[in-house]
């Protein structure tokens, strides 16, 4: 199974421990990295800024592929072959919803359990989960998207952001303490990566569970 990097935001002093632990991992040599956007960005300026911030945590060759413009067969297979897919910040809903339409979950869970690596920033992180209905707090459906399940890659719900949205406490504790679920916060600049089912933790960090939270 390949290693999972969930990231809330970039910052100008993103953990230092962090950033030396993805060296670690993808350091040692060229990365195809394909980037994958929530949504279309003309002006591609997600992606100008992603690249600056990615070339400090590893040695990528960077691809840029809008599943939310049209895809040939072609070119989503060239997806699937590249060493790191990165799924980008965004509106969850519209995300998960692009992602669906292009018949990408299966695949996507496919491709970790080949030996894939996956980084998600803020929603693509969020996309990790069993489904996404957490992002209800900080997120809009703006799609009206019925069914929320998602990748299943991790057993825990992502809330990026943490320094800007821990108005949310009280909902998430609610959310916990009624689904069961756990959501671990994350702090702009903070990340959590994951190997071998293994949760590495990187920053400050907080678990929410059955209605409680605690750092991690």
């Amino acid at each position: 199974m390949g290693a999972l990097v969930l990231l809330s935001g970039f910052t100008k002093k993103d953990n230092v421990n962090l950033i030396k632990r993805m060296k670690e991992i993808f350091l040692d040599r060229k990365y195809t990295l394909s980037y994958i956007p929530s949504m279309t960005d003309k002006k591609l300026e997600s992606f100008k800024k992603a690249k600056i911030q990615l070339r400090e945590y590893g040695n990528f060759e960077f691809k840029y592929f809008d599943i939310d413009d049209f895809c040939s067969i072609d070119t989503i297979d060239e997806i699937f072959k590249s060493d790191v897919i990165y799924l980008s910040g965004g509106n969850a809903y519209y995300f998960l919803n692009n992602l669906k339409k292009r018949y990408f979950i299966t695949r996507l869970r496919r491709y970790v359990q080949n030996g894939g690596c996956i980084i998600g920033l803020c929603a693509g992180a969020i996309m990790m989960a069993k489904d996404i209905s957490a992002a209800q707090f900080g997120s809009e459906d703006i799609v009206g998207l019925s069914n929320l399940s998602s990748l299943a890659l991790v057993d825990f719900n992502f809330m990026p952001h943490w320094n800007m949205c821990s108005k949310y406490l009280d909902d998430l504790k609610k959310y916990s303490n009624n689904t069961g679920n756990v959501v671990y916060t994350c702090n702009d600049g903070d990340g959590i990566v994951v190997i071998n089912n293994e949760l590495q933790f990187y920053g400050d960090i907080n678990m929410i569970k059955e209605g409680e939270i605690e750092q991690v």
